[in-house]
């Protein structure tokens, strides 16, 4: 699928990994949305207020992107939002109700934004050779494949959203619809910006080559790959530099 001319929805539009996605479409000819709670759309972007915790907040968002410009053919799934501590310590059981939240925003944020989009594009008339109607592109991470301590809520979610990408290319595959997902390593965004910098370093040492942080204009660019290359569904490429990071980090044994 060629952006140009196409409507996309980014959620989590207005910072990090989704604001260099909804640039790059905007830059090539996509009439963009940002679905995000709070901060300002990137220049050149549409803004909907939209709390993806919130299924009532999901829908209405939808409906207003269709009602304002007709349909919806690309979903950059992306909104989310960090989250440490362990499941328990010598103190007492982890905060079970933050680890909900994680959850709640992160992988049930991600159902909610399929579920509304993949009915809205079914909708759409079909196009090109292939006859496609949509693409949906989630944001899953390195954490899943190898969540890292402390990190349960968060490596639950993003690793069952890796599983539920091929389940939802079977789902919307007989109406034309492609869903793949992007699983970042350590990235330069607000997100990471929580961690102290000897973490910082150490996770950047796992990295083989480009032994960096990434960005999201490194993150937009696979999501582009993933819209324009018909054949690639159901797929989580991992944008990691080859990063295998271990199980226990000597900044977290050290706390």
């Amino acid at each position: 699928m060629d952006p140009a001319g196409k409507v996309a929805l980014v959620t989590g539009g207005n910072s990090g990994l989704g604001a260099g996605a909804a640039e790059r479409l905007a830059s090539l000819g996509a009439t963009v949305v940002s679905c995000d709670v709070a901060g300002e759309a990137p220049a050149g972007v549409d803004f909907i207020s939209c709390d993806v915790s919130d299924e009532a907040s999901v829908k209405a968002a939808v409906a207003e992107t269709v009602a304002r410009h007709g349909r919806i053919d690309i979903c950059c799934n992306n909104a989310g939002v960090g989250g440490l501590g362990p499941i328990a310590t010598a103190e007492g059981p982890g905060d079970i109700a933050d680890f909900a939240r994680v959850i709640g925003i992160n992988l049930m944020g991600a159902v909610r934004v399929a579920a509304h989009v993949g009915h809205a594009m079914i909708a759409n008339e079909p196009s090109g050779p292939d006859g496609e109607r949509g693409v949906i592109v989630n944001t899953c991470s390195i954490a899943s494949f190898e969540g890292q301590e402390g990190m349960g809520a968060y490596t639950a979610a993003k690793a069952a959203l890796k599983e539920l990408t091929l389940v939802w290319a079977r789902d919307l595959a007989r109406h034309g619809i492609r869903v793949n997902a992007v699983a970042p390593g350590f990235m330069a965004t607000p997100m990471v910006a929580m961690l102290p910098p000897d973490l910082v370093n150490e996770l950047l040492r796992d990295v083989e080559f480009p032994k960096r942080a990434g960005t999201g204009e490194d993150f937009a660019a696979a999501v582009e790959f993933l819209i324009r290359t018909p054949l690639v569904n159901g797929e989580v490429l991992r944008l990691d530099g080859g990063a295998r990071p271990p199980a226990r980090t000597q900044w977290a044994s050290g706390q």
